[in-house]
């Protein structure tokens, strides 16, 4: 692969895997065009989901309760283990960037959501930025916070997998020890491709890649 400026790592959602971020993906390449971006879309590991009667599908950590207004229960260690994994994937992109570390973002959607800001937000170094879509803090993730991040999300107020207020709450206490963050509220649901153009249009204006 030839050289690149900035390195992307895409987080999907619950049950789904890393090609399901390829719409991102083009997404992203769409609205920065001149600049050569890496892309990683690592595999959530297969594990038995106690909500879905042990059933193996990949996932980042276990659900034992299926909430969608309030924070499910987790398996934390889980959430922790696979937290370690990612940020030996921004290390690594990060010694390819000579130590800049800003020149690494995070990407996720829905349960990817969740892993991008807690793998980001407790990561020791400033990271160019964190990017979700559609999903919420974890209250595990305020307690590790390690290191501020500008932190860019969007939820629609038609989401029923993760309802609105949920999030928007989740999303109030992180601002108040991490004040670099920005909420885009939209009309819209869960599905991925909802509400997608405005989305493109915030994140280009909020972040600038040369």
């Amino acid at each position: 692969m030839k050289d690149y400026h900035y390195s992307f790592i895409l987080l999907h959602g619950f049950t789904m895997d890393g090609k399901d971020m390829d719409y991102y993906k083009e997404k992203i390449k769409q609205i920065y065009p001149n600049v050569n971006i890496h892309f990683i879309a690592p595999n959530a590991p297969q594990i038995p989901l106690s909500i879905y009667d042990n059933e193996k599908l990949n996932s980042w950590y276990d659900y034992y309760t299926p909430n969608c207004d309030k924070e499910p229960e987790i398996n934390e260690e889980q959430l922790i283990k696979n937290r370690s994994k990612i940020h030996q994937l921004i290390s690594k992109e990060i010694d390819y960037h000579k130590n800049d570390s800003e020149r690494v973002f995070l990407v996720g959607m829905s349960q990817g959501c969740c892993m991008a800001l807690d793998s980001g937000l407790t990561y020791p170094k400033r990271l160019g930025g964190i990017i979700g879509f559609k999903g919420h803090i974890i209250n595990r993730t305020i307690k590790d916070l390690k290191e501020k991040q500008k932190v860019w999300v969007c939820h629609g107020r038609n989401d029923k997998t993760i309802y609105y207020q949920f999030a928007k709450e989740t999303y109030n206490n992180l601002k108040k020890i991490n004040p670099e963050f920005y909420l885009l509220t939209q009309n819209v649901n869960h599905s991925i491709p909802s509400g997608i153009i405005n989305q493109m249009k915030s994140i280009q204006k909020s972040f600038t890649l040369t």
